[in-house]
């Protein structure tokens, strides 16, 4: 009997004390830390917890509210989550009651967790409503990485300095905003030479510095979140965050004191947005078009996007390229002038024109036509290239192209075209020009290339894992039949000037770019400078070089008017909300402007201002700033501001030059690799000067 009554009662006995202990464990309140622990994931089990709802997020999937608590019932360690989501399919309570709530937690990689501790079946009983929100935890932009967010989940967070939008892919889409801490977030091979250290080097073999690319690359993915918009909706309307003057929203946007919610959602750390004062608010500003201290000429180069033109008579469409229909060919070419009007530049150098020849139904001949609409007849024509229908030795449905003003410049002999044969699919065009309205006349030459891209390639061409994509064979191979092409039929043509302008497809640090550079040519602007945005990450694929002798003489902006703005913008994708007179989103990477002063130093307006001078030395500078300030009184008090390219001041110093020259260096030593702009001002004058820091 005994060994019967044992063995039947001892199973019943365990059963009970589990039970009992489940039902003390749902009935003390726990401190949600407690929970979360210290971990990656937080302990599962049924709790009962207590703390004041911080968001109700009825949108989400799952639906539901965080809670959080505050300092008095909080666990006290810093290193824990204080904050927990509760799943509820339609939320019942509102920000600002304090609750207690009894149910499971679970943190697991599927549903409803996804990887973020929930509390489900919640049994809530309200305490009290209208009450003040726990404080915001203050996260340092210089030192958040999302690798070691796990203590803030579900936390109330705000950022101590402004953050900068990296990405606007998704948020038309999915309502949501890649942003970063510390300014754009750069593709690794803008900064980082895969095999050159310091980046300075000009080879371009190897893979001797490939561990410092993916180190970049970690940091990028360390310093970035999502901004969300607190709804799993798709597509969702009205599309969030967007300027209410331009309806846009840009890579580079800030905000300036970002606060809300730190969760977890699709493998990404994400802020959900807050109500009422503490909800982000997006500051955007487009660029004006860029402008120059005096100039003899003014030269631009652009990507048109694939412009193709049809029949030329207002039939033939679909194309192999680019619109699908006049209508849609008609809003593109409309935003395609109307960012080569406001350039108004001289010469233009085009990549992306349909290669379909010089005739008069040609696509080079319908942007003249459409250029000397706006200008008057005769002010544009086109470079004939000697191709009828097509562009010799060009492979490929598109080609460069070149339109200039007659009354500026004169074509000086024919136009060169590279014909090495198997090299390139779009080969290099060159126009030799002589200038017609300076007292003595110079010449110069303008070459348009467009290397082959990093979608593609195979064997050697293969991506190689160095941060350079695929093909990066060929575009070195191209980069050299480029320098051969410029030395050896453009020079002898009859200049000493070159600017070699376009789509090179290699960021600035890479090896086709350190062909050109070991051959003695000038990128004329800086790393920072971008031109192009893929995958959340900002760089420069379009450049502008120079040879050597005309750096002094040569001012080289880019003007961010397509890589920064939303795709949705597009005249294929915004359809009949296109407009049409922007030159916004007329293209898909940004246009570069140069302008020409041949018996004088030329600079940037901006930088031309006349009296005191601030000087950057070195620039790039790879470590911390030095400055030199001359002209000015010893004891003036002066304001030097540290600015981002994104308008994010990240250092203000005040003093007199002396202090100022001395303090610099110590308080940006730490800064961030980027491009930076240096705003020094006084009693009725202000000097601005940018700097790269490597």
């Amino acid at each position: 009997m005994t060994q019967v009554f044992t063995r039947s009662f001892f199973p019943l006995l365990t059963a009970l004390l589990v039970g009992s202990l489940a039902t003390a464990q749902a009935q003390t309140v726990t401190p949600i830390g407690v929970i979360q622990g210290t971990g990656a994931l937080a302990t599962s089990g049924t709790y009962t917890i207590e703390g004041i709802v911080t968001g109700v997020y009825a949108g989400l999937s799952p639906a539901g509210f965080y809670v959080q608590n505050d300092a008095a019932s909080a666990d006290g360690d810093p290193t824990t989550s204080d904050a927990l989501f509760v799943v509820q399919t339609a939320p019942t309570v509102a920000a600002g009651t304090r609750v207690r709530i009894t149910g499971a937690v679970q943190e697991i990689a599927g549903t409803p967790s996804f990887n973020q501790a929930v509390l489900t079946g919640p049994a809530i009983t309200v305490l009290a409503t209208g009450q003040a929100l726990p404080a915001f935890t203050t996260l340092s932009n210089a030192t958040f990485s999302s690798a070691a967010a796990e203590q803030f989940e579900g936390m109330l967070v705000q950022f101590s300095g402004p953050v900068t939008v990296a990405d606007v892919a998704a948020l038309k889409s999915r309502g949501e905003l890649t942003i970063s801490t510390q300014g754009l977030v750069y593709q690794p091979t803008q900064f980082v030479d895969p095999n050159d250290d310091p980046a300075s080097g000009t080879s371009s073999t190897g893979t001797s510095n490939v561990a410092a690319v993916n180190a970049y690359q970690a940091a990028n993915v360390a310093k970035s979140l999502l901004l969300d918009d607190g709804s799993a909706a798709a597509s969702p309307t009205p599309i969030p965050y967007l300027d209410a003057a331009t309806h846009t929203v840009r890579v580079g946007s800030t905000v300036a004191s970002l606060r809300g919610i730190l969760g977890y959602g699709g493998s990404k750390w994400r802020v959900q947005p807050l109500a009422g004062a503490n909800a982000p608010v997006v500051l955007t500003v487009r660029p004006p078009v860029p402008t120059f201290g005096p100039i003899d000429v003014k030269i631009a180069s652009m990507n048109v996007l694939n412009f193709f033109n049809g029949d030329g008579a207002g039939g033939g469409f679909p194309t192999s390229r680019g619109a699908l229909t006049l209508v849609d060919f008609q809003r593109q070419r409309s935003k395609i002038l109307a960012a080569l009007s406001q350039m108004n530049a001289d010469v233009f150098g085009l990549m992306e024109v349909e290669n379909d020849g010089t005739r008069p139904i040609s696509a080079v001949q319908d942007l003249v036509n459409g250029l000397n609409q706006v200008f008057g007849a005769g002010t544009y024509a086109f470079v004939n290239d000697g191709g009828l229908f097509t562009q010799p030795n060009d492979t490929d449905l598109i080609h460069c192209a070149i339109i200039y003003k007659p009354a500026v410049l004169t074509p000086y002999g024919p136009a060169l075209l590279a014909t090495v044969a198997g090299v390139f699919e779009r080969p290099p065009l060159a126009q030799l020009f002589t200038t017609n309205l300076t007292a003595a006349r110079d010449t110069f030459a303008l070459v348009v290339n467009h290397l082959k891209s990093k979608a593609s390639g195979t064997g050697a061409n293969a991506d190689q894992g160095d941060g350079q994509g695929a093909s990066n064979l060929r575009r070195k191979q191209q980069a050299t039949a480029l320098v051969q092409f410029i030395n050896g039929m453009v020079k002898p043509a009859g200049t000493r000037y070159v600017v070699s302008v376009g789509d090179y497809n290699a960021n600035y640090e890479e090896d086709p770019i350190d062909i050109l550079r070991a051959a003695g040519f000038v990128l004329g602007s800086p790393a920072g400078s971008a031109s192009y945005v893929f995958s959340g990450q900002s760089s420069s694929l379009d450049h502008a070089v120079l040879t050597a002798n005309l750096v002094a003489h040569a001012a080289v902006e880019k003007w961010h008017i397509n890589a920064e703005e939303p795709e949705f913008l597009e005249y294929d994708i915004a359809g009949a909300a296109t407009d049409v007179n922007s030159p916004f989103r007329s293209s898909d990477h940004d246009p570069i402007l140069i302008g020409l002063n041949f018996t004088r130093t030329v600079t940037a307006a901006a930088n031309a201002a006349p009296g005191p001078r601030l000087q950057v030395f070195p620039n790039p500078a790879p470590g911390a700033f030095n400055l030199r300030i001359t002209g000015l009184p010893d004891a003036q008090p002066l304001t030097l501001e540290v600015v981002s390219l994104q308008g994010q001041t990240v250092l203000a110093l005040h003093g007199p030059a002396e202090a100022l020259q001395a303090e610099i260096g110590r308080r940006t030593a730490g800064l961030a690799p980027g491009t930076y702009v240096l705003r020094l001002s006084g009693a009725g004058f202000g000097q601005v000067r940018r700097v790269v820091k490597l």
